[in-house]
């Protein structure tokens, strides 16, 4: 499988991490086609954990141990945190936003699917307050790229969609715009460097890769384009 990265990670020696594209053209790639198995990135072949993905903000920490990696493939979740190295945290998407997250000081990684669902309840911003409360991680000091997702050109939500992140206190107007009467265009990328920012990170130290999944089907699968798919992308990040 290829992987896109970030450019400011290109040069972090102990960090290996990557953001899932198509491989072989008809390539259905799924989460469980990845159970047991390893990443090959950069020369290191890295045995893989990934949470059952729910569209929500629950979070899991990754204490070390095959068995308990073993057992995380069963827990529903779409948040992951570890610092124990030779382990590869990942999370599937197919238009959803995976975020990636690293204090290098710490030593400190995790993996974030965001959907509209998980954007809308703060999933981004509550991994970096459990990063902070478990690992003592400084909020100035973590790292953050934006994967490929479903861009505002091809995202059209409606009126439940608006609702859940006014009823959060989340600024609409700043990440969406109206297309027509109760239809707007969100940018999930735009909303969570946001949440990011009021969890504390710096605005430097977030990396966008702006790719729209549902505009490139030669590099990206699309549930939304594809009016529902089996593929997937990987995405991940391993401490070496």
């Amino acid at each position: 499988m290829k992987f896109f990265e970030c450019d400011p990670w290109q040069k972090e020696n102990g960090l290996i991490h990557g953001f899932g594209i198509k491989g072989n053209p008809g390539d259905r790639i799924s989460r469980l086609d990845w159970k047991g198995k390893c990443v090959e990135s950069r020369g290191a072949c890295i045995p893989l954990i990934s949470l059952k993905q729910i569209h929500g903000e629950e979070i899991a920490i990754f204490r070390g141990g095959r068995q308990e990696a073993e057992n995380l493939w069963e827990k529903e979740g779409d948040a992951l945190i570890t610092e124990i190295p030779g382990f590869a945290i990942g999370v599937f998407t197919a238009d959803c936003l995976p975020i990636l997250l690293f204090d290098p000081g710490k030593r400190v990684i995790a993996v974030v699917h965001a959907g509209w669902r998980g954007t809308a309840q703060g999933v981004a911003k509550k991994v970096v307050a459990k990063m902070t409360e478990i690992f003592a991680c400084r909020r100035e000091d973590i790292q953050a790229g934006l994967g490929p997702a479903i861009g505002p050109c091809c995202y059209e939500v409606d009126e439940p969609v608006e609702f859940a992140f006014r009823q959060r206190g989340l600024p609409w107007e700043i990440f969406a715009f109206l297309r027509r009467q109760g239809k707007w265009s969100l940018d999930l990328r735009k909303a969570n460097a946001y949440l990011l920012g009021e969890a504390g990170v710096l605005k430097k130290n977030i990396s966008l890769l702006n790719y729209c999944t549902a505009c490139q089907p030669n590099l990206f699968f699309s549930y939304r384009r594809e009016k529902g798919t089996r593929g997937r992308h990987l995405n991940f990040v391993a401490l070496r």
